[in-house]
Order: structure tokens, then sequence, then C-alpha cells
């Protein structure tokens, strides 16, 4: 009986090989090496398997520095939250512009607190239509009475380009222009005031004062004499009595300003 045959392994790799083969059939290497030969080196290097690394996370890269909470699964758009910026800065900017454009409160000196009281809910009103003659004539007569003749000015003018027939308007702004020193305007608004109501005493007296102050002691006694002949009051009747016996000697800086009630 034969004996089966051996295979022949490489002496390199050790794969088995043919009995008849002479070269390993996975390497090629010489089978028949004589027992006196050196060693040969190995044909190619030995392989290291190495172990998979494991896949990096990428950073979070976001816009404006958002970080979007974890454990959601909601990202929001980066044009968005620009919008939200864009509208928060606009809304500052809103805010700042309507303070500043705040009107200040109105100084009136010598005003007491229910006068500047009066004052603010007036200017109010104003701010709505300044040309509205009740709330102009109403703040002017504030100004009047407090002393600040200058600042009341304004405000029966522009109640009188509402309503030129405003007799007693015309006449306190024509003792404003007086007690400023302006003789000139305080004369055109008190004549205009008599030519307009000739029957009213109080422009009468107060245009007579004018002409006495700029020493038309002619014209103060007839605007005097016709004030006393109509519904005058009695305080100023008795005053009246007194500027006409002192018109030829008195001096034009010896008359009250304004509005006198007394000499």
């Amino acid at each position: 009986m034969t004996e089966p045959a051996v295979p022949r392994r490489c002496p390199d790799c050790g794969v088995p090989n043919p009995p008849e083969a002479t070269q390993c059939i996975e390497c090629n290497h010489p089978l028949d090496v004589p027992d006196s030969a050196p060693p040969s080196a190995p044909s190619r290097p030995v392989r290291i398997e190495r172990p998979e690394r494991p896949e990096r996370v990428s950073p979070n890269v976001t816009s404006w520095g958002y970080r979007p909470p974890g454990g959601g699964g909601t990202s929001v758009p980066s044009w968005l939250w620009a919008a939200v910026g864009l509208g928060a800065l606009v809304a500052v900017l809103v805010s700042a512009i309507q303070i500043a454009r705040q009107p200040k409160p109105l100084a009136i000196p010598n005003a007491s607190k229910p006068q500047l009281s009066s004052a603010e809910s007036l200017a109010v009103l104003l701010r709505s239509d300044s040309t509205q003659a009740g709330p102009n004539t109403a703040l002017g007569n504030l100004f009047y009475d407090t002393g600040n003749f200058g600042e009341a000015v304004p405000y029966y003018k522009r109640a009188l380009r509402k309503d030129p027939d405003l007799i007693d308007v015309r006449v306190d702004l024509g003792v404003s222009y007086h007690n400023m020193g302006d003789l000139k305007s305080a004369q055109a608004e008190l004549e205009e005031a008599v030519r307009r109501r000739p029957d009213h005493a109080v422009a009468q007296f107060d245009l007579a004062v004018v002409y006495q102050t700029m020493g038309l002691k002619d014209e103060a006694r007839a605007h005097y004499l016709k004030a006393k002949s109509l519904d005058a009051p009695p305080d100023m009747a008795g005053v009246i009595d007194q500027l006409i016996a002192r018109l030829d000697g008195a001096q034009p800086e010896s008359l009250p300003p304004g509005h006198p009630s007394v000499p």
C-alpha cells in the first residue's frame, strides 16, 4: 500500500505546499533549502493590526455666541438672532430719542405750586394744539400774575392771532409791553384795544398811563377823563383823580409802571 504524500511546508511562511512543489505557492520561497544555508530574511514585514480610532466629535460652532441647550434638537437660525438684536437696539434708540425730546417742565419764577401745576396742564393742551386761545390766555395770565411779563407776551399774541377781539388779552399785552419798557408796542396795543372797544374803561386808563409816561399830557388827561366817565372800578376812579391832579408837575419816572392801582 502506497504511503500518502506529505505536503511540503514552506520554511518561510509555513503554508503547506504539494509534495512535488519546489517553491511556496504563497510566497515563492524555495522549498529545498540546504541545511548549511543561512536563514533568509522575511520577504515582507510583519503586519501589526491597530484598533480603530473612535470618530472625533466636531466642535459646536454657532453664530452670535449662541449655544443651543443640551438635549434639544431645534437650532435657531443666526439671521433670526441678528433680527432680534437689531430690534432691541432700535427700541433702545427710539426710547432715548423720546426721552430727549420730552419737554422740560415750565419754569415760572415766583409761581406757587398750584400755579405751576396749572401751567403744566395748560402746556399739555398747547402741545396738542398751540393755537388755542383759551390755554394761551390762561398761561399768559400765569406769567403776568407772577411778574414775568416778557414770558407772557408770546402767549397773549398767540391768543390774539386766534381771536383779535379778545380786548382784555390785548390790554394785558399792552401793559406787559409797558412793564418791559417797550412803550411804542404798549401804545400800539392799547390804542387798538380802545379803537375796538371805546367803552372799555381799563383800556382807556392804561392808555392814559402810557401817554403820561411818554410825556403826552393832553392825550393822557383826555383818556383819564374818558375812563372816569365809563363804568370804571371804584378804586380806579380815585387813582384817576390823583393822576390828573399831578399831570402838570409829575415826572414820567414817578408814575407806577404797568397796570397801576395806586399812584
